[in-house]
């Protein structure tokens, strides 16, 4: 087994070498990777050490809008087809892990009837650390996840999520409070 997980970080190094001569890009040690790693635009996106980045299906797109937006990866986090598009900031805490969902720190459109032909106005998103987050969730501008939570399949997220809860649906909503001597968590210990 040894063998594969040293296979996985060297395609890691090597697919991301494209990205690995841009100064916007910074990776920190240990990414796993299959090549389904895009990056793209004028700002800057750092990894933080031993991120997964193997996209069994979709591939992750990681979009900056601007030269002064911001792409943060926490360490332990593991993308599995995501697509997070920034103008300004979008954080994405340590030990998370992010289905085929999209987060956006920004609209491509006002919501204002008015001025609909215009882009929206950027807020971050900051996704605390231990966020599990499912497939075709669409996170939108201003959100923050709380620690421990759960994002449920096509939930769409338009508000705030208190640390340590379960939530679904369209608006998103709380389902459950997640217990944590149930599940075992030991961090604030």
């Amino acid at each position: 087994m040894q063998w594969r997980h040293l296979a996985a970080h060297a395609l890691g190094w090597v697919t991301t070498l494209p990205y690995r001569w841009r100064r916007n890009v910074h990776f920190g040690p240990r990414l796993l990777g299959n090549g389904r790693l895009r990056i793209s635009g004028p700002g800057r996106v750092e990894f933080g050490a031993d991120v997964n980045a193997w996209s069994h299906a979709e591939v992750n797109r990681l979009i900056t809008i601007r030269p002064e937006a911001v792409i943060r990866i926490g360490r332990h986090a593991r993308l599995n087809g995501c697509t997070i598009v920034a103008a300004e900031r979008v954080e994405v805490g340590a030990d998370c892990v992010l289905g085929s969902c999209e987060v956006r720190d920004h609209l491509s459109y006002s919501e204002s009837p008015v001025d609909r032909r215009r882009p929206g106005r950027a807020q971050p998103v900051v996704i605390e650390d231990n966020v599990w987050i499912g497939g075709q969730v669409s996170i939108l501008p201003g959100v923050r996840i709380g620690r421990d939570s759960v994002v449920g399949i096509h939930a769409v997220v338009f508000d705030d999520i208190p640390p340590g809860v379960i939530v679904g649906g369209n608006p998103a909503r709380v389902l459950r409070r997640l217990d944590s001597d149930a599940s075992g968590d030991n961090r604030g210990e």
